[in-house]
């Protein structure tokens, strides 16, 4: 998936998690986590959306690991979780960042290469057939993703 598809899936991801009944008191700080760990696992791409941010870190995991790997696996989503257990960092941060990093998860399983989610296994998880990374399926999945988080901002904000 496109950065921009990944940052309304975290922006969308945030907001279910919110109309299912989770509450956060730092909602801006909540959103801007979500966004931030729903780019993160692309920090193994040197043209991803992070990998502009982050030049040397980027190429460094691509080198290492390889794309869609550690970075998309199970055992990034369970360090990631200990590290906020053992930091004294807002749970608006700590929410949003794994919310945002698992709507990445999720979205790039749906996409034609799927991804390595029990690395270091080399088993791809995905779907069969999958979204073309920037093709019409995808923008038309933005698009759903997009009417979903206007729908839950009003179910959550303004009803």
């Amino acid at each position: 998936m496109e950065g921009k598809t990944h940052i309304v899936g975290g922006i969308a991801a945030g907001a279910l998690y919110l109309k299912s009944g989770g509450s956060i008191d730092q909602e801006v700080l909540f959103f801007t986590s979500c966004i931030a760990g729903a780019l993160l696992p692309d920090i193994c791409s040197p043209t991803s959306t992070i990998g502009r941010m982050i030049p040397l870190l980027d190429r460094l995991v691509s080198k290492t690991f390889g794309h869609r790997t550690i970075t998309h696996s199970l055992f990034i989503l369970l360090i990631a979780f200990m590290i906020f257990k053992m930091t004294p960092w807002p749970e608006a941060i700590e929410w949003g960042i794994w919310i945002g990093m698992v709507s990445h998860l999720v979205l790039d399983a749906f996409t034609v290469k799927g991804i390595q989610f029990l690395w270091p296994l080399k088993i791809r998880v995905g779907i069969p057939g999958g979204i073309k990374t920037g093709g019409t399926v995808e923008k038309g999945f933005l698009s759903l993703l997009t009417l979903f988080i206007v729908y839950a901002g009003y179910q959550i904000y303004l009803k």
